[in-house]
């Protein structure tokens, strides 16, 4: 199955978007050492950064017209 370019950048925009709001959410000041809800964003952030890194390559398999290759050839 294959992603079109539009839902390709959707994809990058959306996780681009998450990556923005964990480093938002990280760095701001807490009232209490407990959160209510313990999210965490950190690995939020890592996530979304490797998905949209993803989302890249496939940006560049899309504009190349070649497919992306691992390193044993699959």
């Amino acid at each position: 199955v294959s992603m079109s370019l539009g839902l390709t950048l959707a994809v990058l925009a959306a996780n681009l978007g998450l990556a923005l709001l964990a480093w938002h959410m990280q760095r701001r000041p807490r009232e209490t050492l407990d959160p209510p809800l313990p999210v965490p964003w950190t690995f939020v952030q890592i996530l979304a950064v490797v998905v949209a890194l993803a989302a890249v390559a496939h940006l560049v398999s899309l504009a190349t017209g070649t497919p992306l290759k691992g390193r044993i050839g699959l």
